[in-house]
């Protein structure tokens, strides 16, 4: 009668992790234009790795990660493995954003997002956070707090 129990908690606690990790494989859609008017779609990026960086100006640590993530862009723009910095500045217009980037040299784009379109990501209990989507555009990764590019590059290899 006990083994019969157990069975069946773990059946269902089975079947739940199952659930749960098909629901986390499924290819997560993100689509947003840029602060120079450009649209980017995840759905376009299909076999490309896409680090995805939620930061903002006047964060200091997101201030610190920018150059490492610029030269890691820089780096493997010819990779399969682009860069996506989503801004969640509040009194900075799309243009200063332009500018702030042109300014520390990131070649990558940036977005200015909202709270709302934020949600898109789940959780994120502060920023810098950064994200991996995978080559099949599932979301595989988040590191909360800044990154390096070894961090980076390492985050990648964890989810070929």
């Amino acid at each position: 009668m006990v083994f019969h129990r157990f069975r069946r908690l773990f059946l269902a606690v089975f079947s739940l992790g199952a659930l749960l990790l098909a629901a986390q494989a499924q290819a997560f859609d993100f689509s947003a234009q840029d602060v120079n008017g450009k649209t980017h779609n995840l759905t376009n990026e299909r076999g490309n790795f896409v680090v995805i960086n939620i930061w903002a100006t006047w964060c200091p640590p997101c201030r610190k990660e920018l150059p490492e993530l610029a030269a890691f862009a820089k780096a493997h723009e010819k990779d399969h493995i682009k860069v996506w910095g989503l801004s969640v500045d509040t009194d900075q217009s799309e243009g200063e954003l332009a500018l702030f980037a042109a300014a520390h040299g990131i070649g990558y784009p940036i977005f200015k997002i909202t709270p709302r379109t934020l949600a898109a990501f789940g959780n994120i209990p502060g920023i810098p956070t950064t994200f991996l989507v995978n080559p099949k555009g599932e979301l595989v990764a988040r590191h909360i707090g800044a990154i390096t590019q070894a961090q980076l590059q390492q985050m990648i290899q964890n989810n070929q």
